[in-house]
């Protein structure tokens, strides 16, 4: 397990909330995304627009 996942393992317990955390990103191109981390399916995705976002979160709830 990388640092960064055990990091984001501890926090999401502490924390116990169950709703989507979304960060916006850069990748090693200079590309922007977004990452969204689901704690109830304990899974990172990934979008390249804020539309994709919305329809996942709003598939998701």
């Amino acid at each position: 397990m990388k640092l960064n996942q055990f990091w984001n393992a501890v926090v999401n317990r502490i924390s116990s909330s169950s709703e989507p955390q979304v960060n916006h990103r850069r990748d090693n191109q200079g590309n922007w995304y977004y990452q969204i981390y689901d704690p109830q399916a304990e899974k990172h995705n990934a979008f390249g627009t804020e539309q994709e976002v919305r329809m996942w979160l709003d598939q998701r709830h």
